[in-house]
C-alpha cells in the first residue's frame, strides 16, 4: 500500500469505526471492512495488496498487542475453568470443522488451516467486548479473557506448525514447535523468577515512566531482534514480550503506585497500536478479501461450522454442571473472532496452503461474528444475568 492509499483508509476506517461504534461493533471490524470497500474486488482504491515492511511490521506489534492483553493474575485464579472450556472449545470446532470439511473434499491441510483459525477467539475483542456489556460478574469475564488467551496460544502454535510444513516433512514441524516453546519457556519463566525474587530491583524502573518506557521498547524490540537472530520468528519475539510486560502485574505493591504505573503503560501502548498500527494491518487483510467470495456456499459452510463448534464446545462444560445461562453465554461470547486468525490464514495464503477463496471464507467469519457477537451479547445480558 502506498502512502496515498494508507492516509485515505485510516480517515475512512475512523469515520466508520466512529459510526459502528454506536451499535457496539469493534473497530476491528471497521477495518476489515474498510480494506474490502476500498480493495481492487469494490472500489479499487487500495490497488497494491502485497505485504510490504508497513504490513510485516504491523503483524509483529499485532502479536505484541495480544500478549499484553494477557492477565496473568486471572489465569492464575481460573486456570482450571479456562482450560476445560478452550479445550472443549477448539476441540469441538476443530474435529467437526476437519470432519466436514474433509468430506466435502478439501485437502487436509487447507482442513487444518480454516479448523485452527475459526477456533480461534479473539482476546482483543473480548476485551473490548467487554467494556460495552453489563451483566456480567467478575468471574465470568476472567474465564473468558484468560480462555481468549489460551486460544491464541494454539493459534500462535499453528503459525510455527505452518512454518515447519513449508520444508515439508515432520521433523521440521517439530523442531519449529520446540523452537518456539522452548523460547517462550525460557523467557517468561527468567522474567517470572525475576518478578517474584528481584521485584526491588524492577521497582525504581516502573516508577519513573521515563524508566518504564525504555525498558519496555527494550524489552520488544531486544526479544523481536533475538527470535530473528534464533529463527524463532519475529513475531513470537513481539508476543513474548507483550507476555513479558503483562508479568509486570504480578509484582505485588501495597501502595498501589507500581499497579498503576502498569496499567498505565499497557493503555498508553495500547492507544498507540490502535492508533495507526492495527488499523493498518487489518485494512489490509480486507484489501486481500474478493468481496465477491464472501457470499458463498463455502463462507456460509465455515461460519456454521464457527458458530456451532465453538458454541457447542464452549459452553458444554457448564452445561455439564448444570449452569445454563453461565454455559450459553460463554458459549456465545466465545464465538467472537477478529485478531489472530486472519494473521494464520494470512500466513497460510502466503505460503500457498489455501486457496484466496478459502481467505475471503475465514475473513468473513472473523466480520460476521466480531460485528454481531457483541451487538447480541449486550442485548441478552439486560435480560440475562450472569
Amino acid at each position: 500500500m502506498i502512502l496515498l492509499e494508507i492516509v485515505l483508509a485510516l480517515f475512512l476506517s475512523r469515520i466508520l469505526a466512529l459510526l459502528l461504534d454506536r451499535v457496539y461493533v469493534p473497530g476491528i471490524t471497521s477495518y476489515i471492512l474498510t480494506g474490502i470497500i476500498l480493495g481492487p474486488s469494490l472500489l479499487g482504491l487500495i490497488t497494491d495488496v502485497s505485504p510490504d515492511m508497513l504490513v510485516e511490521f504491523s503483524i509483529i506489534l499485532l502479536f505484541f498487542y495480544s500478549g499484553l492483553n494477557v492477565d496473568f493474575k486471572g489465569l492464575r485464579s481460573y486456570f482450571k475453568e479456562a482450560v476445560v472450556t478452550t479445550l472443549s472449545g477448539a476441540g469441538i470446532t476443530i474435529a467437526l470443522t476437519l470432519g466436514v470439511l474433509s468430506y466435502l473434499g478439501l485437502s487436509p491441510t487447507a482442513s487444518l488451516v480454516v479448523a485452527v483459525s475459526i477456533a480461534n477467539t479473539a482476546t482483543e475483542v473480548v476485551v473490548i467486548m467487554l467494556k460495552y456489556v453489563g451483566g456480567l460478574e467478575d468471574e465470568f469475564k476472567r474465564v473468558l479473557i484468560m480462555a481468549s488467551f489460551l486460544d491464541d496460544l494454539i493459534a500462535v502454535g499453528f503459525i510455527a506448525v505452518l512454518r515447519g510444513a513449508i520444508l515439508g516433512n515432520y521433523a521440521s514441524v517439530m523442531i519449529e514447535v520446540a523452537k518456539l516453546a522452548a523460547f517462550m519457556v525460557s523467557v517468561l519463566g527468567l522474567m517470572y523468577l525475576f518478578v517474584r525474587k528481584l521485584s526491588k530491583y524492577i521497582y525504581p524502573l516502573i516508577i519513573n515512566w521515563n524508566y518504564l518506557l525504555i525498558v519496555s521498547s527494550a524489552i520488544l524490540f531486544g526479544l523481536v531482534y533475538l527470535a530473528l537472530k534464533t529463527s524463532v520468528g519475529e513475531i513470537y519475539g513481539a508476543y513474548v514480550a507483550g507476555l513479558t510486560i503483562s508479568l509486570l502485574r504480578l509484582v505485588k505493591d501495597p501502595t498501589l503506585v507500581y499497579n498503576v504505573r502498569v496499567e498505565e503503560l499497557v493503555s498508553r501502548m495500547t492507544t498507540v497500536l490502535e492508533f495507526f498500527i492495527v488499523p493498518v494491518f487489518f485494512i489490509f487483510i480486507g484489501a486481500k478479501t474478493d468481496v465477491g467470495s464472501i457470499f458463498t456456499f463455502t463462507t456460509g459452510v465455515v461460519l456454521g461450522l464457527a458458530v456451532t463448534g465453538k458454541f457447542l464446545g464452549a459452553s458444554l462444560p457448564w452445561l455439564y454442571r448444570r449452569e445454563l445461562k453461565y454455559g450459553g453465554l460463554m458459549g456465545l461470547a466465545m464465538n467472537v473472532r477478529g485478531s489472530l486468525e486472519p494473521a494464520v490464514v494470512l500466513v497460510a495464503l502466503e505460503r500457498g496452503f489455501i486457496s484466496p477463496i478459502i481467505f475471503t471464507a475465514v475473513v468473513s467469519v472473523s466480520l460476521i461474528t466480531s460485528a454481531l457477537i457483541p451487538l447480541i451479547l449486550k442485548v441478552l445480558t439486560q435480560y440475562v444475568e450472569v
